[in-house]
């Protein structure tokens, strides 16, 4: 079996792959990787991993680029990502030898943070790699109209109130760990990114905030919004609740939602405290969030990053 990087001619055998696992159409994941992989963005700083027996590719792993932002300068930082193995490959140990490949000479990876957001099924793998799960992001959510959500379209409503998402860059508060918001990183996320998304911002007393949202619904009827990202230029814990605040009222007085949800780093005190304040109460759902590399060897207080649902590649 050997680990190498992924080459051309391995791409429709990746696809395959994928659409094997998950049955996502290979015309589709085929656009999808290209969409996510080749753009100028992405194809020059990305790694991507396979093993292989002989030419038959029988695992994928990457670490894509995904520029985090400490104390206000952008790290050398990649999000690992698209993991499978080939289920006649499984239990041969290649998720890890493939996770190992970035620290081989050949692999020419250099990285100073390595972060992910792994699904239950590969969690352990990612421990027993090194890796460090200094926190999760906790799940809240809020009723906003139930009854009224039923018999409207609030993704419809809340586009013509807000408009399209438009690009932007945004410059967060020195203290918190994020990742970076950026024109650039915005172009490159739209052209793979589906679904309903909105963007809302909030300023007050020359202090600003930043919120991206987007729409989902569950079991076909419970139209959810989802507030994937929340930065701020200063933060303050009263700008902070009366920004969410602001959110909150636009969000009712536009479109009829059934909830509001939002994930947060659980041991974001101030954050937490803000959110329960508006009347945001914790549900039994969390993601992962794990990390590896010399920044994480060096934290020693995590209450700072500030990492959200929409973070993630699959957002």
């Amino acid at each position: 079996m050997t680990i190498q990087k992924y080459e051309d001619w391995m791409r429709p055998q990746v696809v395959a792959l994928f659409d094997l696992e998950y049955a996502t159409g290979a015309a589709q994941f085929d656009t999808l990787f290209g969409q996510f992989y080749e753009q100028e963005f992405q194809r020059t700083n990305c790694i991507r991993i396979v093993a292989l027996d002989g030419e038959r590719v029988a695992g994928f792993q990457s670490f894509f680029y995904w520029p985090v932002v400490i104390g206000g300068k952008e790290v050398q930082s990649y999000q690992s990502g698209n993991s499978l193995v080939h289920p006649d490959y499984r239990g041969k140990g290649l998720f890890g030898k493939m996770l190992n490949y970035i620290h081989e000479p050949e692999s020419g990876f250099n990285a100073e943070l390595l972060i992910g957001f792994p699904v239950e099924a590969s969690y352990n793998s990612f421990m027993r790699n090194g890796w460090k799960n200094p926190f999760n992001l906790q799940w809240y959510i809020k009723p906003l109209n139930p009854v009224r959500s039923f018999f409207s379209n609030p993704e419809k409503q809340l586009q013509k109130a807000w408009g399209d998402r438009k690009k932007s860059d945004f410059k967060a508060d020195l203290s918190t760990v994020y990742v970076a918001q950026r024109t650039d990183f915005d172009t490159y996320r739209f052209a793979y990114e589906t679904g309903d998304f909105y963007r809302f911002t909030f300023e007050s007393d020359g202090k600003k905030a930043y919120f991206e949202l987007k729409a989902q619904r569950r079991k076909r009827i419970i139209r959810e919004l989802v507030i994937g990202k929340f930065l701020v230029t200063h933060a303050d814990q009263d700008f902070m609740q009366r920004a969410l605040n602001a959110l909150i009222r636009e969000v009712k007085r536009s479109a009829n939602f059934t909830l509001l949800s939002f994930a947060v780093n659980h041991h974001s005190t101030d954050l937490v405290s803000i959110i329960s304040s508006v009347g945001m109460r914790p549900i039994e759902k969390r993601i992962y969030f794990i990390v590896k590399g010399p920044l994480a060897d060096a934290q020693k207080d995590w209450s700072s990053w500030w990492m959200y649902r929409s973070d993630i590649d699959t957002w």
